[in-house]
């Protein structure tokens, strides 16, 4: 009888095609968690232009849900515990807007009612909430949140990726006060950030009157532009995103996310 010889694989063979499969199927992981980090950082910076999006909305389609238990005192401030309640719908107070604060990663979103103590005529609708409205915070009904996935926001840095030296290094806060006016229905908004921005826990009249700034020079407060970087906090390694604020920004559309390669196509000196 003749022999016969078995085909198979050798040892070596064998040893080759298990390293070969083990890091192939390192790769796709890699690949796919990278993905992953990638879609949860776009979510994050998603999540954020919306939140901004909807004080505009808020403001719109203004709805009370308080009862008949409140009460809102000379000084814009609304409460639950004062005995002489106000009539629903007869309060001397109003809701006149939003004040978003945000720093590093954590955001507080406040109701803005204002006080009418005067009534007089005025060159223009910032003037005007200036001298006849109080403006104060509803610190009963504030919201509490973070951004998504250890996002944080951040200054933008320069064209060429070195932080831009008239700006103050991360972390970053800031101040978003979106209002609108009593007298003609117009929505304005204006910022501040840093020094000016007050902790929670001390926002008072005079830090939003202060925000009631006219004009959008460049890297001034009031209704200046914006681009607020949105930091991965090693999500992804490049490519961050910003959430960019028009100046004069009057509604949703005027709040919208722009990327590093958008930056450099319309001209701007910043990249996030």
């Amino acid at each position: 009888m003749g022999t016969h010889k078995l085909a198979g694989f050798t040892i070596i063979e064998t040893m080759l095609f298990l390293g070969i499969s083990s890091a192939l199927i390192v790769l796709l992981i890699a690949g796919t968690g990278n993905s992953l980090n990638v879609e949860r950082y776009r979510d994050a910076a998603e999540t954020f232009k919306s939140t901004l999006q909807q004080q505009y909305a808020d403001l719109a389609s203004v709805q009370n849900g308080r009862n008949n238990n409140w009460t809102c005192g000379s000084d814009a401030t609304p409460t639950t515990t004062n005995i002489n309640k106000d009539i629903r719908g007869q309060s001397p107070c109003m809701l006149l807007g939003k004040y978003v604060r945000v720093e590093n990663e954590k955001i507080s979103i406040y109701r803005v009612i204002g006080f009418q103590r005067a009534d007089t005529t005025q060159d223009n609708d910032i003037l005007s909430l200036k001298t006849n409205y109080l403006l104060n915070i509803s610190r009963d009904e504030a919201e509490k949140t973070n951004l998504e996935w250890g996002t944080k926001i951040a200054y933008p840095a320069t064209e060429n990726g070195t932080p831009d030296p008239s700006r103050p290094p991360s972390p970053r806060k800031m101040g978003i006060l979106v209002v609108r006016s009593p007298d003609s229905g117009q929505i304005y908004t204006f910022t501040n950030s840093d020094d000016d921005v007050p902790n929670d826990d001390s926002i008072s009249p005079a830090d939003l009157s202060s925000m009631l700034l006219t004009g959008a020079g460049v890297g001034a407060s009031g209704q200046a532009d914006r681009l607020i970087c949105i930091n991965s906090g090693g999500l992804q390694s490049m490519n961050d995103r910003g959430v960019a604020m028009n100046s004069f920004a009057a509604g949703a559309s005027a709040i919208e996310l722009q990327t590093n390669e958008y930056l450099a196509e319309i001209g701007s000196p910043y990249r996030c």
